[in-house]
């Protein structure tokens, strides 16, 4: 039959919600593409204006038409389209309703919301921000999607919010993301007025008391010009120094924004061959400003104070000291409280390619972690594999079981945070029979003369999980297999066949992605394997 109304039985309707299991901020209208196929399995043909209907009813909406338009699609690419880097985000560190709202990123040509960009996570979004300001000048990586110029990241003062800002605000566009301060009148307003302050200047010379009285530290200088050799373009550090043959620009952090003036030293000396060290004259472990952020976020996580107690201990050790907070990643991926600590300068990682100098590596041992757990997933899984291969082989001959193993079995995949069955009765067993015949090169579960069978089974029969048994062919190598037994080339005609209709986007061979988790954990190499 063919739905003209969306008004379906509770029980065809529970069936189709079942087998979409939608997402919580899913699309309706990629929600919709979904839906159809899944109807026509169910033996109801729906068009396309009723299924945007359902879907916005199953997404909780009263209808399409009256959807919010963020719920309605996703905003021409937004993540879900192959090739953004970007997934969906919620929002976390973004401003609510920006004056630019989208933007086109140029290194994939994908228009992108702005809150997708900015992400959820405040440490990648400030690393972000960086970035995005260290390219501007040379090759911006963002545009406004209304008028192309190129925008940055910068925050709101009153919150842990970011947002994108015109490099140029000329009246082109209906986006007006500045004041009447230029960036650099509002840097020069809270830059020039702490620079020489007394503060400042009792931190410079504590630096260089430091320096001289560790020995190890040549050719200091206070407000020196540091030239470039190659570009002309020169800086003033406030102390420089030369320590293990590395040239250290000494900074004073003391101010509250200027992200441009961070990107633009850090460039400035990445390209000379020295290392910008930034100083605080305080660093809280709770209430931190933005800029403080900004420097211990893009340095591995990593701050250095210097104060009056550690000034004396370097100078009595002829040892120059810092107190350093630094961030340690857990297991979970989550980060303990942060640690403070007086070390040796002589001991940190000093990495001018990168801008960074660190007494914690706290990449690298969040990179340990990582591949720790990725190593205890696999060896989990490898074992839950070889129990659901013994069960499955004894299973299958009489479709009987021991429940007792079912249920730990069950119990101990759902741990894992994988969707799973609840009755073996519920397993999708054409799929998992075609998967064990590619895996094994011989029939499984059927009494087909040959493997051909097998394919010819899937094809036109089980369309939805065509993508699963494609790769499986690929994952295990049965290309030579299939052609030695498709003697009458029927196969090969299929296979022109549903390449074309899929290319064509005939929506019964919309790849079914319900056994996803089931398949990565019985399959991995087939999930692996690309088409």
């Amino acid at each position: 039959m063919v739905v003209k109304n969306p008004r379906l039985s509770p029980k065809l309707s529970e069936d189709a919600i079942a087998a979409l299991a939608p997402k919580q901020f899913e699309p309706v209208k990629t929600l919709a593409r979904r839906l159809r196929p899944v109807m026509a399995r169910l033996g109801v043909r729906m068009k396309h204006t009723p299924a945007l209907e359902a879907a916005a009813r199953i997404q909780g909406q009263s209808s399409w038409h009256e959807a919010p338009a963020v719920f309605r699609a996703p905003p021409r690419t937004f993540g879900a389209v192959p090739g953004s880097p970007f997934p969906r985000a919620r929002g976390d560190c973004a401003v609510e309703k920006p004056e630019v709202a989208e933007v086109l990123d140029r290194s994939t040509s994908l228009f992108e919301r702005h809150c997708d960009v900015i992400g959820d996570d405040w440490a990648a979004a400030l690393q972000l921000r960086l970035e995005v300001q260290t390219s501007l000048d040379v090759n911006p990586r963002f545009l406004c999607a209304q008028c192309f110029t190129p925008v940055y990241l910068v925050s709101r003062h009153d919150a842990k919010k970011l947002f994108f800002r015109h490099t140029l605000e000329d009246g082109r566009c209906a986006a007006v993301t500045r004041g009447h301060l230029s960036q650099d009148e509002i840097n020069a307003r809270k830059y020039n007025g702490v620079k020489e302050s007394w503060l400042h200047i009792e931190m410079k010379r504590w630096i260089v008391e430091c320096l001289r009285a560790d020995g190890r530290f040549t050719d200091i200088a206070v407000e020196e010009r540091w030239t470039g050799e190659v570009t002309g373009a020169w800086r003033k550090p406030d102390v420089r120094a030369v320590f293990n043959g590395i040239p250290i620009a000494f900074e004073v952090q003391l101010s509250t924004t200027y992200l441009n003036v961070i990107a633009q030293r850090r460039e400035f000396y990445r390209q000379e061959g020295g290392l910008l060290f930034w100083v605080f004259s305080q660093f809280s472990m709770d209430a931190r400003r933005l800029t403080q952020d900004d420097v211990f976020y893009n340095n591995n996580r990593n701050a250095f104070v210097l104060t009056s107690e550690t000034r004396d201990r370097s100078v009595r050790q002829k040892r120059f000291m810092l107190e350093c907070v630094w961030a340690e990643p857990t297991a979970d991926d989550g980060v303990e409280a942060l640690q403070r600590e007086a070390v040796p300068f002589d001991s940190l990682t000093l990495d001018p390619a990168t801008q960074r100098a660190y007494h914690f590596d706290f990449d690298g041992q969040r990179s340990r972690l990582i591949q720790q757990a990725w190593r205890d997933i696999q060896r989990r899984r490898a074992a839950l594999r070889e129990r659901f291969d013994a069960f499955y082989l004894a299973y299958m001959p009489k479709r009987s079981f021991d429940d007792r193993a079912w249920q730990a079995l069950y119990r101990d995949i759902t741990v894992e945070g994988l969707q799973f069955p609840h009755h073996p009765g519920y397993l999708p067993t054409t799929l998992l029979k075609a998967l064990y015949s590619a895996k094994y090169g011989r029939v499984f579960g059927w009494s087909f003369p040959n493997f051909i069978q097998v394919a010819h089974h899937m094809v036109p029969g089980n369309r939805g999980h065509l993508h699963y048994f494609r790769r499986a062919l690929q994952a295990y190598n049965r290309a030579d297999l299939m052609r030695r037994e498709d003697h009458s080339g029927k196969w090969a005609a299929k296979v022109l066949e549903y390449k074309a209709a899929i290319k064509a986007g005939d929506p019964t061979y919309a790849p079914d992605t319900e056994y996803d988790d089931l398949v990565e954990l019985l399959f991995p190499e087939v999930m692996a394997a690309t088409l």
